[in-house]
């Protein structure tokens, strides 16, 4: 379990197919097995050392995500799980993505928040809530407009910083989980 909230960011050094090489921001804390959400995807630590670690995606994983598109030096938002004693300053979120979505719109706003709009298909709408929550590439916002085919999200200059949702553009895929409380509630 998660929160949405992202620690810090890491960089792609090496892929081969489906192994990621990513480097470690983590030196003292990391451990063999140990459950880390990659733009939102939770992925197990298969190795690691000072300076990195690896990850395997199988193919349903790339399959559902976006990264089948990523590249060497691509930025990875990244949260390791969640300790019981810890708060919760997003959202409840498992690490498993529910989707891939189009980024359609991203606009500078003279405040410096940033407004980051996805476009996707109408079945997929129940799952959104104006004013509700949802993970981007791991980050846990608000919906801040929803349309049966788009919702909107605004970034403050904390996030775009924090995050690697600063770098995104027009045509850009991005991983969604959708609030997982909200999908229970539809699903009772």
């Amino acid at each position: 379990m998660f929160t949405g909230i992202i620690e810090t960011k890491t960089e792609i050094l090496s892929r081969d197919q489906g192994r990621f090489t990513l480097r470690n921001p983590f030196p003292e804390e990391l451990k063999l097995g140990q459950s880390i959400a990659h733009d939102g995807a939770c992925m197990t630590v298969e190795s690691f050392n000072d300076n990195v670690y690896t990850i395997f995606m199988m193919e349903e994983s790339l399959q559902k995500t976006h990264f089948s598109e990523k590249k060497i030096w691509d930025s990875l938002n990244l949260e390791r799980c969640l300790k019981v004693d810890d708060r919760i300053d997003g959202h409840f979120v498992s690490g498993h993505i529910d989707c891939v979505w189009e980024v359609s719109l991203v606009e500078k706003k003279p405040d410096g928040s940033l407004i980051v709009g996805v476009s996707f298909a109408k079945d997929k709408s129940l799952y959104t809530i104006e004013k509700g929550s949802i993970a981007l590439n791991w980050a846990s916002l608000t919906i801040v407009e929803k349309q049966e085919w788009y919702i909107s999200v605004s970034l403050i200059p904390l996030t775009q910083d924090w995050t690697n949702l600063w770098t995104l553009r027009i045509w850009d895929k991005v991983n969604i989980e959708f609030d997982i409380l909200w999908k229970y509630i539809l699903n009772k």
